[in-house]
């Protein structure tokens, strides 16, 4: 239920005002009759109770004439110890206390002063004083007819507790608009005074203070000023609330907006905002770089003055959203690939984004940022260190000490030795020395699909052939960029590649598989091979000019049957990691043991060994690894004595076939043993059981 509480109507500069509000926010007017008029029996009947309470102790909430709101503040005052009979006592706030309640209603204190002291002037009757109050009952601001007040000032505490029951302390007891006129204080002295009160709410509606406006009353006067006075106040109170709320929502959007400007400005990428016509609105510091251009070259400016896209007219026209779009940008001095999103500024309400169509915003980032997310996601990181190679023979010492060299120089390096030497170890361990930041993408050369190669390597666009992705691809020389390229069994490449690869390390870019424009690239290449590649390159079937592209620094891995000094030591490294990956005692070697495994002559090199203590650490129960631990094929190796494997008789063929049988069989059908057994990867021992049609 609601009602109207009052229409004050001025024709001068005083504000009308015509509100609805709830029956329980209406405002108490006390010292009327039933035809809201002045009573003056009434405030007899007032004074009797007041002073029956006083000097009896009467309950005030007995009188018909008191109403039960001011009958309570009157009990709530008596038991604060408030001397009706004397002048209110001025309480102040601490200097520190100040300093802080000024702080703190700043902003009500900016906003109301003014307005109090415009509509003090324009009343025309004098002997008026305007108080504004905090929430509490401390006086903010006080002007008018000061030698009623002299002590009262910034600071004072004038709450309930302090000068009892009066209008502005039960204006914000109450919540609501408050009229006294008459004995309704509970201070004698305050007793002929009409005082109007009105409370000040934020934007949340939450009370920060109140506003009030008394004088003393002449009867001759005293319908005009009860008439007015709280029409004039209440107003007021709006107005000071609407300004409030404007500040407020000044000083947000002031807010949203330094922190656009600060997110635009640390944002990694060019960020650039479009209105709906394509005009630019925003550039950030980032997009004016990789444009090439000024903030006041571009704001106000259509976008096409300085970036020709379709995609941008496209969204432009029908709002959809479009990501990772590669493009390439000449900014005058360089030519460079970026990425580009574009996002539609629209309503969060909208459900037709070409409706309501704000405008849009454009992400330029370096295509090297989309590469590392791609490696991340590939795994294209390396994780060994020159701290991770494992060995202390001096031959394989000095192999490391020249790795490390090769490190500091930004060259091609040629990795050779056998299978399972740890050629991928030394190549992770040179990246990781030299540019740790960049990616590091491995290619194992005889794994990769002969028809697919080109792709995979260069990459290719949108439509460059059947089953090709919309968007295109780009390769892993692309993504090898700011990085390092590892070419394993680069032996195994296809003749036909070797030229184009020769052409982007010799040129630095690279052009798609159905492309157009050359894309600049920068990046080391570490080769590895386990065959012998100057033999390759006299037979025709390995180009020399990219050998010697490849092979700028050449390293050579010692195989593990001459390094015969890290043999126990390496095993003894393998079985500790690995009994504390299945969380069991670290079993020791024994004796015999020891001796098998340096008398092997280990193929596999230390792949093989690892694999070998794996199986062995699997496999005993007790805290010794014997030599009946060890897998077969170490302890029973396959000899000249003891297999037809070596009989002039056999072809080479079928000596391959035999040995793939027996490794197959030994290990159960484990292609990744087997191979290991036989010191070949695994997409090779594939190729080779494809080849003679061996099943497995």
């Amino acid at each position: 239920m609601t009602a109207q509480i009052f229409n004050n109507a001025r024709g001068d500069d005083a504000m009308d005002i015509n509100v609805e509000l709830p029956i329980e926010a209406l405002p108490l007017k006390l010292g009327l009759n039933e035809d809201a008029q002045v009573d003056f029996s009434i405030w007899g009947k007032v004074k009797e109770a007041k002073l029956r309470y006083l000097e009896q102790n009467e309950d005030p909430r007995k009188s018909p004439y008191v109403p039960i709101e001011v009958a309570e503040s009157w009990i709530r005052s008596k038991n604060y110890g408030v001397d009706p009979y004397k002048s209110v006592q001025a309480h102040q706030l601490s200097p520190k206390e100040k300093i802080v309640l000024a702080e703190r209603k700043e902003m009500l204190i900016q906003t109301a002063v003014p307005l109090m002291k415009k509509y003090l002037s324009l009343l025309s009757a004098s002997g008026y004083t305007m108080l504004l109050t905090d929430e509490r009952g401390v006086i903010l601001f006080i002007e008018g007819d000061k030698e009623k007040v002299p002590e009262e000032e910034f600071g004072t505490i004038v709450s309930e507790d302090v000068t009892g029951t009066n209008a502005h302390t039960l204006c914000a007891i109450l919540r609501k608009p408050v009229q006294f006129i008459g004995p309704y204080n509970y201070c004698i002295h305050l007793d002929e005074n009409i005082v109007s009160s009105t409370p000040i709410f934020d934007q949340y509606g939450d009370l920060i203070g109140t506003l009030t406006i008394y004088q003393l009353f002449a009867e001759k006067d005293i319908y005009n000023m009860q008439a007015h006075s709280l029409g004039w106040i209440t107003s007021m109170a709006y107005a000071i609330e609407n300004q409030l709320k404007l500040k407020q929502a000044n000083e947000e959007l002031s807010l949203s907006n330094g922190t656009l400007e600060a997110t635009l400005a640390v944002v990694e990428g060019g960020l650039i905002t479009l209105d709906k016509r394509g005009m630019t609105a925003h550039i950030n510091n980032e997009g004016c770089r990789i444009l090439g251009i000024t903030q006041e070259e571009t704001l106000g400016e259509h976008f096409t003055k300085y970036l020709q896209n379709d995609k941008i007219t496209g969204i432009l026209k029908d709002g959809k959203a479009v990501s990772n779009h590669e493009i390439i940008i000449d900014n005058g001095e360089t030519e460079k690939q970026y990425v580009m999103s574009i996002y539609p500024i629209v309503p969060q309400d909208t459900c037709n984004i070409n409706d309501k169509l704000n405008g849009i915003v454009i992400h330029l980032s370096r295509i090297e940022n989309l590469k590392k997310l791609v490696n991340d996601w590939r795994g294209a990181s390396a994780t060994y260190f020159f701290e991770d190679i494992q060995g202390k023979d001096p031959l394989f010492l000095k192999t490391v000490g020249i790795a490390r060299q090769y490190s500091k120089l930004y060259a091609n390096v040629l990795i050779h030795g056998e299978s399972g030497t740890g050629k991928e170890l030394f190549a992770q361990a040179i990246h990781n020395a030299s540019c740790p930041e960049g990616p590091f993408i491995s290619i194992n050369c005889s794994a990769m699909p002969r028809n697919l190669i080109e792709s995979e390597l260069f990459g290719y666009e949108g439509g460059a052939f059947t089953g090709a992705e919309r968007k295109g691809r780009p390769g892993l020389i692309e993504l090898a960029n700011e990085g390092t390229l590892f070419l394993d069994e680069i032996g195994d490449m296809p003749l036909e590649i070797q030229p184009v690869l020769l052409r982007v390390l010799e040129e630095k870019k690279v052009m798609r598989v159905g492309g157009k424009k050359y894309i600049p690239v920068s990046f080391r290449v570490i080769s590895a091979s386990n065959k012998n590649l100057n033999i390759m390159v006299q037979e025709k079937t390995f180009r020399e000019d990219l050998y010697y592209r490849l092979a700028v620094f050449k390293l050579q891995i010692p195989p593990l049957r001459k390094r015969p000094d890290d043999i126990i030591s390496l095993a003894q490294f393998f079985i500790k990691g690995t009994s504390q990956k299945v969380g069991r005692k670290m079993p020791v070697l024994s004796k015999a043991a020891q001796k098998v495994i340096k008398e092997y002559a280990w193929p596999g090199n230390v792949r093989q060994l690892e694999n070998s203590m794996v199986y062995a650490v699997s496999l005993t129960q007790g805290d010794v690894i014997g030599a009946e631990d060890l897998p077969d094929d170490i302890t029973n190796p396959i000899t000249p004595e003891n297999s037809r494997l070596f009989s002039s008789v056999m072809s080479l063929r079928e000596m391959e076939i035999t040995a793939i049988k027996n490794a197959l069989e030994q290990t159960n059908q484990n292609i990744a043993n087997a191979a290991n057994i036989l010191g070949l990867g695994k997409s090779t021992l594939y190729k080779k059981l494809k080849e003679y049609h061996l099943e497995y």
